[in-house]
């Protein structure tokens, strides 16, 4: 099997089926489709019975107590079929060529330098468009320029992605999964492509109120996503951006300043002082 596509699902029941139908009509049948239920109390079990009485193709599916979609990721790369290990949420779904593309591109990177490739996730308005684009490769992280709102889909080799796991902070719920992508991104070779192969609504991953919420909530997991961000940051401003928002959520949640301070470079730190002490005596 070449394939685990992974979903991870929390009362999303009402919207599976479209997920599903997309995948009844992938051109090759060398996957798997692996849900993890975290916890949900619709009638996501009795949905996905039916879907496995009709498909022709492998699906598992597994329920465990609600821990977040990071928990639920760390149990499905430990116990993927598949080669290759791509998470798809339940909210979107597949054009009907995505699993034959990605049999192709994974076949560019079989190499062990590359720990996988990407294609994008556009906006469910573009499948109905049809529209083509020039087919590019790169293997430079973020610098790709957006044509419109969308963002990477990672296809991970899952002997690769096992070797990063998400941390476990027990009564924390929420993770970015930047945690674990830009790891595996510094360590392996990734080869970006601009496929439009899956589509949905498009939630941009900035500190909307209800993210920054979430980050307050779970602030270990929230500082741990800052730091790695801050591994991988180019423009001094990126880097200042993060600063003041690892900071916000140490003063804001009661964290241990000095392990925070240890934590993050000495530059930035002085440049958060710096800028409060400056704020302080402007007024």
């Amino acid at each position: 099997m070449l394939f685990t596509v992974f979903t991870p699902t929390y009362n999303r029941g009402y919207l599976l089926d479209r997920l599903f139908q997309s995948l009844s009509r992938q051109t090759v049948r060398n996957f798997e489709w692996l849900i993890v239920d975290d916890g949900s109390t619709d009638d996501t079990e009795e949905l996905v019975t039916q879907f496995i009485d009709v498909a022709d193709f492998p699906i598992r599916y597994v329920k465990q107590k609600n821990q977040g979609k990071h928990i639920a990721i760390n149990y499905a790369i430990n116990n993927a079929a598949g080669k290759w290990f791509l998470t798809i949420d339940s909210d979107d779904f597949l054009a009907n060529d995505c699993l034959e593309t990605c049999q192709l591109l994974s076949t560019e990177t079989e190499n062990n330098k590359f720990g996988g490739f990407t294609f994008i996730h556009a906006p469910e308005e573009m499948f109905s468009e049809k529209k083509t684009y020039d087919i590019k490769k790169w293997t430079e992280y973020n610098s790709y320029q957006w044509e419109f709102a969308g963002e990477m889909v990672y296809v991970f080799k899952v002997e690769v992605i096992k070797k990063h796991p998400f941390p476990i902070f027990e009564n924390e719920n929420f993770c970015q999964e930047s945690v674990q992508i830009i790891p595996i991104i510094k360590n392996y070779k990734i080869l970006f492509t601009n496929y439009i192969l899956a589509f949905g609504e498009y939630l941009e991953d900035g500190l909307s109120q209800n993210l920054y919420q979430r980050l307050l909530e779970n602030p270990r997991y929230a500082l741990l996503s800052f730091r790695t961000k801050l591994s991988v940051a180019k423009t001094s401003e990126d880097k200042k951006l993060l600063a003041r928002n690892y900071w916000d959520v140490v003063l804001k949640t009661k964290q241990p300043k000095i392990k925070s301070f240890l934590s993050f470079p000495f530059q930035l730190n002085a440049f958060i002082l710096l800028e409060k002490v400056r704020k302080k005596f402007s007024h």
